[in-house]
């Protein structure tokens, strides 16, 4: 019952702060990041700088921080320890309503993880936002059935299952064809899965008459992806940008990307020969794992255009690559959002395709049944926007996850 006042309590705030103004949602941020203070003091990471303005903490790469978690908690627990209670996680167990709980991210296209830490405080928090963010008022009133097909589950998440909303975590690990059982014996009114799967389940059939609300995560998804999913599942997917450093944005009811300004102090930092940014993220809610001043690996780009929904949080155009990914060049740099829309004008979301920059050339690998003149063609459009020559491959198999990665620079 204390978990479910807490959820209420952050759903409330959350719906308030998104009819704020910014400068309403700017001294929000302030008042939230003297609370924090205390527990930046127990953070061995943080506590000689606590007290100071935001600008004066060092900025830390995210890579910094995997290296020892310990240092990066205000509860005085270890690395070893922290560690294992996402071992744990990963191993099936879940944490009491009542009691703190960790676990690892799905992980980057390359394969690393990282491992996040959640008081039952803060996972009220999470889930409270997220409802407010995510749904309408009106879809709490009624009963509804959260899938979550993601890799692991976590008290993170199964705190939703109670009361009116019924939880089930299905595991990507888990076949195509159990994956489909499953969720179509739950019937889920809502479904939250990463991009690839939703394109496999659409196009394997998956029926889903119940589905109310689709979402997806973990790895971008482009325009072509979505217009095929809705057409095939019947409902549109909105975007959830979240990551290990915290619940980032999500897309509103009209389908632009906000940025969760009401509770993060976000800071863009400018991405040379681009027009883009990546983020330096301070989580104001953490205190059992203070974020502050995080420098994530996303390229983002800001959307100019008003949003009517009345969010004041900056919009943000669909993300569609990392910074590691940017295609350096003669003629300049190449983003993973032009390489996105100069392959999928001609392979749309149909065939799969990775395209592998390098210094002087490019590869294009699609997927074995994918007609050799389309292919081609989609090479050529990608040696135009990338002004180099490109070579194509049909030899990319399945998306197997946890993330895919459609763009890719080669180092070294």
């Amino acid at each position: 019952m204390a978990q479910t006042k807490r959820i209420i309590a952050a759903w409330l705030r959350t719906k308030v702060a998104m009819r704020r103004s910014p400068a309403a949602l700017a001294r929000g941020r302030a008042r939230a990041w003297a609370r924090l203070q205390p527990a930046l003091a127990r953070c061995p990471a943080l506590s000689e700088h606590a007290g100071r303005p935001l600008e004066a903490f060092p900025i830390t790469d995210i890579a910094d921080l995997r290296r020892d978690y310990g240092a990066w908690n205000s509860l005085g627990l270890a690395d070893s320890a922290l560690r294992a209670m996402a071992d744990a996680a990963e191993a099936g167990e879940v944490a009491p309503p009542d009691a703190l709980s960790a676990g690892w991210s799905t992980g980057s296209g390359g394969g690393a993880r990282g491992l996040f830490l959640a008081s039952p405080e803060e996972r009220a928090e999470y889930v409270g936002q997220s409802l407010a963010r995510l749904l309408p008022a009106s879809a709490l009133l009624r009963r509804q059935r959260i899938a979550l097909h993601l890799r692991a589950g976590n008290a993170l998440y199964s705190d939703a299952g109670r009361g009116r909303i019924a939880f089930s975590h299905v595991p990507l690990s888990a076949s195509l064809v159990e994956t489909i059982a499953t969720l179509e014996a739950f019937a889920p009114t809502i479904l939250i899965a990463p991009p690839f799967r939703l394109l496999a389940l659409a196009e394997a059939g998956l029926s889903l008459p119940s589905l109310r609300h689709l979402f997806c995560g973990s790895e971008p998804i482009s325009a072509a992806e979505r217009t095929l999913i809705a057409a095939r599942l019947g409902q549109a997917p909105h975007a959830i940008w979240q990551a290990t450093e915290g619940f980032l944005g999500a897309e509103c009811a009209v389908g632009r990307l906000h940025l969760n300004d009401h509770v993060l102090a976000v800071e863009l930092e400018p991405v040379p020969h681009t027009p883009g940014f990546r983020p330096i993220i301070t989580d104001l809610m953490r205190r059992s794992q203070p974020i502050v001043r995080l420098r994530g690996d996303d390229y983002l780009e800001l959307d100019p255009r008003p949003c009517p929904c009345g969010f004041a949080g900056r919009v943000i155009r669909p993300i569609e690559g990392r910074v590691t990914d940017l295609w350096p060049g003669a003629l300049g740099t190449v983003t993973p959002p032009q390489i996105v829309a100069a392959v999928e004008a001609v392979l749309g979301a149909d065939w799969r395709w990775q395209a592998v920059g390098e210094t002087t050339r490019a590869t294009l690998r699609v997927a074995p049944d994918c007609p050799a003149a389309l292919a081609q063609h989609a090479a050529s459009a990608l040696a135009a926007a990338a002004a180099r020559p490109v070579t194509t491959l049909h030899d990319l198999p399945e998306w197997a996850g946890p993330k895919r990665r459609k763009v890719v620079w080669h180092h070294g």
